[in-house]
């Protein structure tokens, strides 16, 4: 017996994929407040002194992360009062036919709309707290990495990748609309305020010695075979910087048409902005002894075989600057 015949259908395949991620660290209030206003004992000299976040590090050495390969995301944190966040978009589409109207992916990953209050009296904020990256640490990973490493109080960072390829044989028919692929990606941080503010609590003969400092003696350093002959996609942002901002953001796109001559669009918008840094870091005033530092003796490394060899899409930002805002973004579209 003769089979029936196939179902009628388009001489051309279509296909449609879109995918939309939403990540965000939104709407917190942290609320900090530590100190005394009086000096309650005689033999620390009179001196009202309190201390957050001292001596934090947070270090990855040794063979972390070796020969990793796929896709990596990590959040180091040490940092007192900070908030990390990681986003990763992928899409492979490999379309025998024509896509239909569109592939597109869209990526909204949002540090944003967060209150940081600290209040302190005769305070040290962040001293002491160093990030390393070291020995042989992502040496020769690879696939797609993210990082955010911090030792440093009050701060906010972020990272976001979005990969997108498609593989395209045929055109769309006339009517079915351009064969179009529209990844949308929007990092933002913003809208957050950081209100700092250290003081001493006694004024009087006593407090000679008081002092206000922030971020003192805080490092960053990338150094040994850290991302020695690593490759991809990569994106790290290491702070030590009290009150800072970071932000990394990279789209690639790489398309194959064949004969198709459909309209390939990419859409990057990465925002470090409407944010507020207060800070208010005073010593005695009636004392010239007393002072208030501010970023003192804070040093950012990279130095040994960091990087050597590395390829891809690298996106870095290293701060040990306290009250900064840091952002890179990174774009790419291969169309074959």
């Amino acid at each position: 017996m003769t089979p029936p015949p196939p179902p009628p259908h388009s001489s051309t395949p279509h296909a449609s994929s879109n995918a939309s991620s939403q990540g965000e660290v939104s709407g917190n209030s942290v609320n900090t407040f530590s100190g005394h206003s009086y000096p309650t004992d005689s033999s620390d000299g009179n001196v009202s002194t309190e201390v957050t976040n001292i001596g934090s590090d947070a270090t990855i050495n040794n063979q972390a992360f070796e020969n990793a390969s796929g896709v990596v995301s990590a959040n180091q944190n040490s940092g007192a009062n900070s908030m990390a966040s990681n986003q990763t978009n992928v899409q492979v589409n490999t379309v025998s036919g024509g896509l239909k109207y569109s592939a597109s992916t869209d990526g909204w990953g949002a540090v944003g709309w967060n209150l940081i209050e600290v209040g302190t009296i005769g305070a040290t904020i962040n001293y002491d707290g160093n990030s390393y990256l070291g020995d042989n640490a992502f040496a020769n990973a690879s696939g797609i990495i993210s990082l955010n490493q911090n030792s440093a109080a009050n701060s906010l960072l972020q990272n976001q990748t979005n990969v997108q390829v498609n593989q395209l044989s045929q055109k769309s028919e006339p009517g079915d609309g351009w064969s179009s692929s529209a990844p949308l990606l929007v990092g933002y941080v913003g809208s957050n305020t950081v209100d700092i503010y250290a003081q001493p609590g006694q004024v009087d003969s006593y407090d000679d010695y008081a002092k206000g400092l922030t971020n003192y003696n805080a490092n960053s350093t990338i150094n040994g075979n850290a991302f020695d002959g690593a490759s991809g996609i990569i994106s790290a942002n290491q702070n030590s910087g009290a009150n800072s901002l970071l932000q990394n953001q990279t789209t690639v796109q790489v398309t194959t048409l064949g004969t198709s001559t459909g309209h390939i669009s990419n859409v990057l918008g990465g925002e470090v902005e409407g944010n507020t840094l207060q800070v208010t870091a005073t010593g005695q005033p009636c004392n010239y002894s007393s002072l208030a530092q501010t970023n003192y003796a804070a040093n950012a490394t990279i130095g040994g075989n960091a990087f050597a060899h590395a390829s891809g899409v690298i996106s870095l930002s290293q701060n040990t600057g306290a009250n900064s805002m840091m952002q890179n973004q990174t774009s790419i579209q291969v169309n074959q």
